[in-house]
């Protein structure tokens, strides 16, 4: 859900009225006022009377229709797949210890191939007919060092090593306490667009830049960037745009 049905409720709400009274204002019926509410558009004839009821619905609430139907658009929009970029070291990482395996596989095989060889056309030794007594050998004794050793302790990592992993980069922890449409760029890449359901969460790590380019439904998204819970983005059914994420915010609370 983009958000759209919730902020049409939403101003409904606002303004007292019920469902009975909505229909007589907008002349749409009761079913279809539910349907867009809770955008189950599939209960409408098509697209073309979707499009037209929450253009009618919006204007009549007082709402711009125009974020109304840029919200519905995106959310029937296919999202874009993920890009999952490989890093290079780990392919170089893995190409400098493949070849010598493969080469010491070799000659392991090479050696065993020349001992059975050998073995083959080696004329075999008659044993001997005697055996040897064995020798007697005075008993091993164990000589253990009776000074107290210290136990080992782990090195531990100092505080500021801790403090700096955590400062290198950003990540951002997207928790979506409602319904909410997003659309979002890392570090100046293409963006990408989801829609999320209430309860789950997302996280976004970058270098430098995270910019919230859209977001459906503002009050329903908490953001907590690099471990720091940011102020709310905003009210119920509220659409913000543009809303950049660098080091520098963090300064800013």
């Amino acid at each position: 859900m983009a958000g759209e049905g919730q902020m049409l409720r939403t101003a409904r709400e606002n303004k007292g009225w019920s469902l009975i009274d909505t229909e007589e204002v907008t002349k749409i019926r009761v079913r279809y006022i539910q349907a867009l509410e809770e955008e189950e558009y599939e209960v409408l004839p098509g697209a073309t009377y979707v499009k037209g009821y929450l253009r009618t619905y919006a204007k009549q609430l007082g709402l711009n229709s125009d974020d109304i139907i840029e919200l519905y658009s995106a959310s029937n929009q296919p999202e874009a797949p993920p890009v999952i970029e490989v890093s290079d070291k780990i392919t170089r990482t893995h190409s400098s210890w493949i070849r010598p395996v493969i080469i010491g596989g070799m000659a392991l095989v090479a050696i065993a191939l020349a001992f059975g060889i050998k073995g083959l056309y080696q004329p075999k030794e008659k044993p001997p007919d005697y055996t040897s007594p064995p020798l007697i050998t005075a008993p091993k004794t164990e000589i253990t060092d009776s000074t107290p050793k210290e136990p080992e302790t782990p090195a531990q990592s100092s505080p500021q090593d801790v403090v700096a992993s955590t400062q290198d980069g950003l990540t951002a922890q997207l928790v979506f306490t409602q319904a909410c449409w997003l659309e979002v760029k890392v570090d100046g890449q293409a963006p990408f667009q989801a829609t999320f359901a209430s309860g789950t969460t997302k996280e976004i790590k970058g270098t430098d830049r995270i910019e919230l380019l859209s977001i459906g439904n503002a009050g329903g998204l908490t953001v907590t960037l690099n471990g720091k819970t940011l102020p709310s983005m905003g009210k119920s059914g509220e659409v913000l745009r543009n809303v950049v994420l660098t080091k520098e915010t963090l300064n800013q609370f």
